[in-house]
């Protein structure tokens, strides 16, 4: 794991949904990125989170077909 960033927010079912974006190094030298989907951490990782003064709530847009973080909740 060479980068990591994204949010932790609300879902619409009321449990907390991970979004994040990552950056992965390849034995070979090469990179790979996009959205972290499922991942086997050997042997530790170390993980900040920071805590925002407000709640971040994620909501399904049946429009769009994708959950969006709403920002008049």
């Amino acid at each position: 794991m060479l980068s990591a960033i994204g949010d932790v927010a609300i879902g619409d079912d009321g449990r907390p949904s991970l979004h994040v974006h990552a950056v992965l190094g390849l034995s070979d030298g090469t990179t790979r990125g996009g959205h972290l989907l499922d991942g086997i951490v050997r042997p530790t990782l170390e993980v900040t989170l920071v805590e925002t003064p407000g709640h971040l709530r994620r909501r399904h847009r049946p429009e769009l077909g994708v959950a969006l973080i709403d920002l008049e909740a």
